[in-house]
């Protein structure tokens, strides 16, 4: 295997022992989803949002590599989003415009139960045309970005081995010029799209909000990044995936402080 060791595949734990663990943690994840799906549902009927993101993203996790087990007792056994080629998709829509929009939709939802009585398609509807909530889209898209450059490289690394699988990601599809194009270009996105977010928010050039200019902080974390994808190819790349994921944590945080400030 040319990346990180994996515990199944290593021995360290029994194809059983990752399975229970793996459903464990999706009954946990499913009872939280639950409790956030009521809260935001108050008193009224089932909020629509949060039921399909908390059931689609249980799917997804399943799905993501697939297999008989447990797809395969509803005739799914052959689906996986990892080995169809829309990983890169669904990184982007869950790590990115999900995870970041989800946060505000719950602050949003919970406060219109007390003061409201918007219910069900309605009042996700109202949270989402809000103008308070146009920030969180905007707010998403370079988080997405820099979540989907973190499988760019992980898939760059693979698609030799992944070949032999059958795996068909992106990077098996369209090159190793492509993916290396395509990781550019996402964490490039992600400062460039600073200047669109700067002046979205201050309405204009001249009232741009300096201050969520702050992430370019990390460029220089990201240029090391972009210096290695560039040339580095294997297991090479390991540290890569951990540090794009650096660089992703480290532009939020300055986004943060700088949404605050802003």
């Amino acid at each position: 295997r040319v990346g990180q060791a994996r515990a199944t595949q290593k021995g360290w734990l029994t194809p059983f022992q990752t399975a229970a663990g793996s459903t464990v943690c999706l009954f946990f994840a499913a009872v939280i989803g639950s409790v956030l799906t009521k809260i935001c549902s108050g008193g009224g009927s089932i909020d629509p949002y949060m039921t399909f993101i908390t059931i689609s993203s249980i799917f997804n996790a399943v799905c993501y590599t697939g297999g008989p087990y447990p797809l395969g007792y509803i005739g799914l056994g052959n689906l996986s989003i990892g080995y169809s080629g829309l990983g890169d998709l669904f990184v982007f829509l869950y790590f990115g415009i999900v995870a970041t929009v989800t946060v505000p939709y719950i602050h949003m939802a919970s406060s219109m139960t007390l003061n409201t009585s918007a219910s069900g398609i309605e009042k996700v509807l109202e949270i989402f045309l809000s103008e308070k909530f146009r920030l969180s889209w905007l707010v998403s898209l370079p988080i997405g970005f820099l979540g989907t450059a973190i499988i760019a490289v992980n898939n760059l690394r693979d698609r030799e081995t992944d070949v032999t699988v059958g795996k068909n990601t992106l990077a098996v599809r369209f090159g190793e010029r492509f993916t290396r194009v395509e990781y550019m270009n996402l964490v490039k996105g992600s400062y460039i799209f600073l200047i669109f977010l700067a002046r979205s928010v201050g309405d204009g050039v001249k009232n741009e909000r300096f201050w969520l200019y702050l992430p370019l902080l990390s460029y220089p974390l990201a240029r090391k990044e972009l210096n290695a994808l560039m040339t580095k190819d294997g297991a090479s790349l390991n540290p890569h995936v951990g540090g794009t994921a650096r660089v992703q944590l480290v532009y939020c945080i300055l986004l943060m402080y700088g949404l605050r400030m802003a």
